[in-house]
């Protein structure tokens, strides 16, 4: 039996895009921080860190193009499944919260949580096979000439600004699709700043190039991962 297509969600809701608005007079915009040179492509692939809690929204509300998000799979299944990914991996591993709170936020935020992740048409990712359905949902926003974020840090042991190590997705993705449709993607490291308000984006890369030039997923991840960390040191 064939797969099923996943179904492409680029534009975002009158009613997301309204609940936004009113955020954001709750929520300071960061200065962007443009060192490519020119403007940002829309196809591309952008790395962010995922600063807590703070970054997918700051990304989603602030970024100057629309992003469609990567994300764990158990984000986008059932009701229980999410629930406990809130709890036990994202609130109380990633967060480190105590179980009280951690308790209390999953359980009143998980059902309205699959309503977001469906709003910003969130990509499930996954560590097995499956991640080929995860490549083709992403092959499909970057046919429609729209961008990915991906949030590559190994987050294992919580979330640090900036990471330690990146896991190396992005480059399969990138590898991956240019054998697809002969193109090859921009990649742009970014980095938001929680505390300075800000988020800085480098210039762009091609994973091919690195390929080309002898390099490995391993080593192109780690030479991503690096080039994140100059950006947090920039003032």
């Amino acid at each position: 039996m064939a797969k099923k297509q996943a179904k492409l969600k680029l534009k975002r809701g009158k009613i997301f895009t309204f609940l936004k608005k009113i955020l954001s007079i709750f929520k300071h915009k960061p200065k962007i921080i443009n060192l490519s040179g020119e403007e940002l492509k829309d196809k591309a692939i952008y790395l962010g860190n995922h600063a807590g809690a703070n970054g997918p929204m700051t990304y989603e509300m602030f970024f100057p193009k629309r992003l469609t998000p990567w994300g764990a799979h158990e984000m986008c299944e059932g009701i229980k499944s999410r629930w406990k990914y809130l709890y036990h991996v994202f609130y109380r591993q990633k967060l480190h919260w105590n179980k009280f709170r951690a308790f209390f936020v999953a359980t009143v935020f998980c059902p309205f949580s699959i309503l977001l992740y469906r709003a910003i048409g969130l990509i499930p990712t996954f560590t097995d096979m499956r991640f080929v359905n995860s490549l083709r949902a992403s092959a499909q926003v970057l046919d429609a000439n729209s961008a990915l974020l991906i949030f590559p840090e190994d987050s294992t042991e919580g979330y640090k600004n900036p990471p330690d190590s990146f896991n190396p997705g992005f480059v399969a993705l990138a590898k991956v699709y240019e054998k697809m449709s002969g193109d090859k993607v921009p990649v742009y490291v970014t980095y938001f700043d929680p505390k300075k308000r800000k988020i800085t984006i480098s210039k762009p890369f091609y994973v091919q190039d690195y390929f080309d030039n002898g390099e490995t997923e391993l080593s192109i991840a780690k030479m991503a991962c690096d080039l994140m960390h100059s950006l947090s040191e920039m003032e």
